[in-house]
């Protein structure tokens, strides 16, 4: 009460005896007039005073945002003041966007996170077309699933990359199947054939376990392909928002476009060459791959598990950049006093990392930034980054926000 009178009293005084002036009083900015009126036109951070936490930059068409992999091209264009696109496949007309989707859907089959599960697809799909069928069906029913959950219900995917039990239970069934490619034991799905009404009812087993598989490899292959994944969710959710329902199918046209090749694959085996000692050899090298995928996922498990029984850090300033989490952002943009470049990632986020080694070294890049206080913002749960006002449109990592 005592320290409003005197500051009451200090500007009173301001203003009776400097008309027409700027003064600063208790770091508060205050132009007088001749008729003594005094008007604060902004604040100061004075000695002992916290600033308040900067708002979203808006420019009329909301929170500056930006997802997904950028080249350094794009990332100094969103910088400057150039907004992103609701990924790369906006603005295209849709017969395109269904083709490419389709496409992309396709090349996932030759992602880093696929390809290492080749010999375990077979050995899940067998002689069977029909398992093929169930197996791309569970890679179409996924990514459709994923669409309308971004769309209608705000998911952003990556929630289940970053969650501790799902990557615990990946890492278990990569283990698993790497000692099946070591011969430690067999899965052999033949056995279940369609040879009379008993045994079809058998069948239906196999058949649900190839549809777990398949919808399980486009969660894993997702991790590898987020640029045209997030692409295709954010068209999704932009699509769906301006009242279009037809949207929502296209992330099932991608899970399509991956599950292609697979029911042609079961029809096919029965040409392939038969099983021998070579075979064996393929194994072990495509076991040391699964092993170390599951050698990963364990490691994001216990990554996990560890951030949610610890207390946050505090943020922390390293290397030029303000490191945070979700917990200690709010202190970390209050103590900013420059515009703020706000980079969010995660240990799981493949294309985060490809950023941070290519992107983020580009003297370009570098010099679009040197105007801002730049804060990393590890969010490992997308729940926990969801929650943070300006960070309620993030759909996937890694994203980028700019405060005032």
């Amino acid at each position: 009460m005592m320290k409003k009178a005197l500051m009451i009293i200090a500007l009173a005084a301001a203003c009776a005896v400097n008309g027409d002036e700027i003064k600063v009083i208790n770091g508060v900015r205050y132009k007088c007039t001749d008729d003594g009126m005094c008007m604060p036109i902004d604040e100061l951070p004075g000695e002992g005073e916290v600033q308040p936490a900067a708002e979203p930059l808006s420019d009329g068409a909301g929170v500056r945002l930006a997802q997904g992999y950028m080249a350094p091209d794009e990332l100094v264009a969103f910088v400057n003041g150039e907004e992103k696109a609701a990924g790369a496949l906006a603005g295209k007309g849709i017969w395109l966007v269904l083709l490419i989707a389709l496409l992309g859907g396709l090349a996932m089959n030759l992602t880093p996170c696929v390809l290492p599960m080749v010999p375990i697809n077979l050995m899940v799909i067998g002689k069977s077309a029909a398992r093929g069928v169930w197996y791309g069906a569970g890679i179409a029913a996924a990514y459709g699933a994923m669409g309308v959950m971004a769309a209608v219900g705000g998911m952003a995917f990556g929630e289940i990359q970053g969650s501790a039990w799902f990557n615990t239970a990946v890492a278990v069934v990569f283990a698993v199947l790497a000692l099946a490619l070591f011969d430690v034991f067999f899965i052999d799905l033949s056995k279940f054939r369609k040879v009379d009404g008993v045994a079809e009812r058998r069948a239906k087993a196999p058949l649900f376990f190839a549809f777990s598989m398949g919808a399980l490899s486009a969660v894993l292959a997702g991790a590898c392909v987020a640029p045209i994944l997030i692409s295709v969710l954010l068209l999704t959710a932009d699509l769906f928002a301006k009242g279009n329902w037809a949207a929502l199918g296209l992330p099932f046209v991608l899970g399509l476009g991956m599950a292609l090749p697979w029911p042609f694959v079961g029809a096919g085996l029965q040409v392939l060459p038969k099983p021998g000692p070579w075979m064996k050899k393929v194994n072990r090298v495509f076991g040391v791959v699964v092993l170390c995928f599951a050698a990963w996922y364990a490691h994001l498990a216990y990554v996990a598990f560890r951030a949610n029984g610890a207390e946050a850090p505090a943020a922390a300033q390293v290397g030029g950049a303000i490191e945070a989490t979700p917990a200690t952002f709010a202190a970390a943009l209050a103590s900013a006093q420059r515009p703020v470049f706000v980079d969010c990632w995660a240990s799981w986020c493949k294309n985060c990392a490809a950023m941070e080694r290519g992107t983020f070294r580009d003297a370009r890049v570098k010099d679009a930034l040197k105007d801002f206080t730049v804060i990393r913002l590890q969010a490992e749960d997308m729940r926990e980054l969801k929650a943070l006002k300006g960070f309620e449109g993030v759909i996937g990592l890694p994203a980028f926000v700019i405060f005032k």
